[in-house]
């Protein structure tokens, strides 16, 4: 499955939820949230056996954003990958 459909099979769901009553800041804070959740599972050397669980939680908050607000992602992303690919290092030691 592709990303942008990943992204729309995921709106759907979270639109039957009812959970889209809310504006593209509040989405944001859902994010930076998940995000938080992911820092407290690296709390220690390595993480824990729930880390991946919370990165999928980030990725599917930033993909039902994007689809939500028509954004192709994953024109975006490989648009992105290939802006950084052009900066390279940009000075940064290997």
């Amino acid at each position: 499955m592709k990303i942008n459909e990943l992204a729309e099979k995921n709106y759907l769901w979270v639109e039957k939820m009812g959970w889209h009553n809310k504006t593209p800041l509040e989405a944001l804070a859902l994010i930076a949230s998940e995000v938080g959740e992911a820092i407290n599972e690296c709390r220690q050397e390595t993480p824990s056996e729930h880390f991946g669980e919370e990165l999928a939680d980030i990725v599917l908050r930033v993909l039902d954003l994007a689809h939500w607000q028509n954004i192709d992602i994953e024109k975006e992303l490989l648009l992105k990958m290939e802006k950084n690919e052009q900066r390279g290092n940009r000075g940064r030691i290997k």
